[in-house]
């Protein structure tokens, strides 16, 4: 397997479509399958029909994201364009929605679809799903639960929530040459070799572990009992800040809140904002009665994540890599600025000198800590590696 990569940061939906399948396409050998993947400035169905006329028979998925990257270079406005090329693995695509009615319904649904054209797991074989859904329709994190239930076990996974550059105002997810909303899409690759899958988010524990006392969907309102606020506000006290609800948003871009899990790790929930009566809403859901802890984490951190990230999978696909695809989490580039760059060059020089490297920044990312269940994260960055 290779992976051939087009880009375009054309403003034009139609020259961008081009120029990236053209780039991806140049001297392409056998090519199976096109990752694709665009920011929200275009207009969705203009976007698919012109990616549809590029492409012409080779079936292609993707989504719209806060932004899009080849390499070490970050388009926040454009498009890439994945080539998958080879005969030595399968693809399958399904798509399954609303995930504003049903989300676990939907999950499952698009994991049936997408499997069901490739031939039994046999021994030997491995499957790696990406899961793409609508983070601004529904509860992604149930739509995780239901891929799961249909996939069952012995699954690489990763992903992200597909999103717009933060005015959650519209997304899209494209598969069968259109352009949908309110879905989720998921790309089932099966391949001989191993497929190496790493996830790390860099956020360490700040504060101690407090009960989530009250929680309706993505929003804490008690925590020990007390508003949510409360408990940030003292835990940051006690650390010598003083915060204040108008502090609040930028003291919570570098203090998410951690989910301990078994293993030792955490899931890292994103705020969004504090309400007036102190609850604190949040990307994705907070399960109520769980143990949370406020965490941390500083640039170097973030980045020596991305890093270990990228390390672990490469270290999961033994020889030679076909290329890489990455979902980093929009919220991290917030965090850096420019120094996305530097995040960028992290994956690139892990994965390898001249690995193809393709990514977008997600509203949320799918991965499984430890190589367990699957989750929907936030502030985390997910690799997958394809052996060549």
């Amino acid at each position: 397997m290779r992976i051939q990569i087009g880009k375009s940061s054309s403003l034009d939906c139609e020259a961008a479509s081009r120029e990236a399948s053209q780039q991806a396409l140049r001297g392409a050998d056998a090519p199976t399958f096109a990752l694709v993947l665009c920011t929200d400035q275009y207009d969705a169905e203009c976007f698919a029909l012109a990616v549809r006329r590029e492409l012409g028979d080779i079936p292609w998925a993707g989504c719209c994201a806060a932004g899009v990257f080849a390499g070490t270079e970050l388009l926040l406005q454009g498009v890439v364009v994945a080539l998958f090329c080879g005969n030595d693995f399968r693809v399958g695509v399904g798509i399954g929605g609303p995930v504003s009615g049903d989300p676990r319904a939907a999950g499952r649904t698009a994991v049936e679809r997408a499997v069901e054209p490739l031939p039994p797991l046999r021994p030997g074989r491995r499957r790696a799903l990406i899961v793409l859904p609508d983070a601004l329709s529904g509860n992604p994190t149930e739509v995780v639960r239901g891929a799961h239930q249909e996939a069952g076990a012995g699954v690489g996974w990763a992903g992200g929530g597909a999103g717009s550059n933060l005015r959650f105002v519209k997304t899209a997810q494209f598969t069968r040459g259109q352009a949908y909303r309110d879905q989720v899409v998921v790309i089932a690759f099966d391949v001989q070799e191993p497929i190496g899958v790493g996830i790390q988010h860099g956020w360490y524990p700040y504060g101690p572990p407090t009960q989530v006392t009250k929680a309706r969907g993505t929003t804490a309102i008690e925590l020990d009992y007390e508003s949510a606020f409360e408990v940030y506000r003292r835990t940051a006290s006690s650390r010598g800040v003083a915060l204040d609800m108008q502090d609040f948003a930028s003291f919570a871009m570098t203090h998410p809140l951690g989910i301990p899990q078994a293993s030792g790790e955490f899931v890292i929930r994103d705020p969004i904002s504090v309400e007036p009566d102190g609850s604190i809403r949040y990307v994705a859901e907070i399960p109520d009665g769980s143990l949370v802890r406020v965490m941390e984490g500083a640039r170097a951190d973030l980045l020596d994540a991305a890093a270990g990230a990228a390390a672990m999978a490469r270290k999961g696909t033994p020889g030679p890599l076909g290329g890489a695809v990455v979902f980093d989490c929009v919220s991290r580039y917030l965090i850096l600025g420019e120094g996305v760059r530097d995040e960028l060059l992290r994956f690139q020089d892990a994965l390898g000198e001249g690995v193809p490297v393709v990514g977008c920044l997600t509203l949320g990312e799918v991965g499984a800590l430890g190589g367990g269940v699957p989750q929907f994260h936030n502030k985390t960055a997910v690799v997958l590696a394809f052996p060549a």
